[in-house]
């Protein structure tokens, strides 16, 4: 009875099995590929699209990755274009992730659009012209400044305020 592998190196290595394309892996940076310019693509949509949320920054993340796995799909077209015979059940399939990553990503870009728009758009205070600005701190002042006001009823005919009788 086999039990699969045992060690880590041989877990690792048993995990790329199925590998023929990569194009369905769980994994973003597969083998072979340069972590260093996957770092550099995640660098530059970070600071580009600077996530506020963390919905906003798995958005960005999901953008990074179609955009990684759609450049992985292009470099595995060219291949398949420069072998000597072409395999159109392969380039089929290439053609089939390409329109999915490129889907993905603009369709989270969208959505980290909205999303950041929508959070600006609460965070402006509503626009208020300087003119009606104007006006009500003048209301204000005035108000501060007027005597206080006295009930007509209570005054007597020589123009002098009686007091309130509770």
């Amino acid at each position: 009875m086999q039990t699969g592998p045992r060690t880590a190196e041989g877990k690792a290595a048993s995990s790329m099995n199925a590998m023929s394309h990569g194009l369905t892996s769980s994994k973003v940076v597969l083998p072979g590929e340069d972590l260093a310019q996957f770092q550099h693509l995640r660098h530059s949509l970070l600071r580009e699209h600077r996530p506020n949320t963390p919905t906003e920054k798995l958005l960005v993340d999901e953008m990074i990755q179609a955009h990684w796995r759609l450049d992985r799909v292009r470099r595995r077209q060219d291949q398949a274009f420069e072998s000597d015979t072409l395999d159109p059940k392969l380039l089929a399939i290439l053609l089939r992730y390409a329109t999915s990553y490129e889907r993905t990503f603009h369709k989270s870009l969208e959505t980290l659009k909205k999303l950041q728009r929508e959070r600006l758009a609460q965070a402006k205070p509503p626009f208020v012209s300087q003119k009606a600005e104007q006006a009500a701190m003048f209301a204000m002042f005035d108000a501060m400044t007027a005597p206080p006001h006295q009930n007509p009823h209570l005054v007597n005919p020589d123009g002098i305020a009686e007091p309130e009788v509770a």
